[in-house]
């Protein structure tokens, strides 16, 4: 046995250690595309879930903001006629002294 039938025996021994990497590889690469793309669809029926969920909420907030901010400004307008109210009555206790 020469030099020649070890180098053979190598290559040969390479070529088959080669496949079966590409091979293994090949499945690994496959289960992680496959996990992915059902767990992308998971998401995307979720995402869809949750707009849906978004639109019905603002559609039913919509007419509570306007009475809200009508009460708002109703609370507004009389914190300021008493403060106002409060001032006056305060420099006419201080005046009858």
């Amino acid at each position: 046995m020469g030099i020649e039938w070890f180098r053979d025996l190598s290559i040969t021994i390479l070529g088959f250690v080669t496949v079966a990497v590409l091979i293994f590889t090949a499945v690994l690469v496959f289960r992680l595309y496959r996990t992915i793309k059902s767990t992308l669809l998971g998401v995307n029926a979720v995402t869809k879930s949750v707009q849906e969920t978004i639109n019905l909420v603002q559609e039913s907030i919509k007419p509570v903001l306007g009475i809200m901010s009508l009460i708002q400004g109703l609370h507004g307008g009389l914190q300021g006629i008493f403060k106002i109210f409060k001032k006056e009555n305060s420099e006419g206790e201080n005046s009858n002294e």
